[in-house]
């Protein structure tokens, strides 16, 4: 879960393959989907969520959560974040995201990766594809 999280996963992904983030953001998502497969980006939810605007706090007032620590400090943003998340999956989507429409999506980048309804994925070959597209990248 993250508000906004678009830069954060960038910054990610060329850290963790020691390369250039991909000039496509579809292989940008494949990769983003290997390393991190259940993501949730607050401020992408919030596009469905009728009356919900503004930066965290705003949210975070809009939803009566209550801030613990100062704000932009990592651990209290992060904190209401997931607050903010479990509170908008409550009052927004009966307590049930569809995963098919919101997961992997990022605001403001592209359509996000599509889900694989159905599909069951062996670890070893998630593994391999994920240092191939490394090995790729560094050549």
């Amino acid at each position: 879960m993250k508000l906004k999280c678009g830069y954060d996963f960038g910054y990610m992904v060329k850290l963790l393959t020691d390369s250039r983030l991909p000039e496509e953001e579809h292989e940008f998502f494949h990769i983003l989907n290997l390393f991190f497969p259940s993501i949730y980006d607050v401020k992408y939810l919030m596009k469905s969520c009728k009356n919900l605007k503004g930066g965290l706090q705003e949210v975070a007032d809009q939803l009566d959560l209550q801030r613990i620590g100062r704000q932009h400090q990592a651990g209290s943003d992060s904190l209401l974040t997931g607050m903010a998340f479990f509170r908008m999956k409550e009052l927004f989507f009966e307590d049930s995201i569809d995963d098919a429409k919101y997961c992997g999506r990022l605001y403001g980048l592209g359509t996000g990766v599509a889900q694989k309804q159905n599909e069951d994925v062996d670890s070893a070959q998630e593994k391999m594809s994920i240092l191939a597209i490394i090995n790729n990248m560094q050549q």
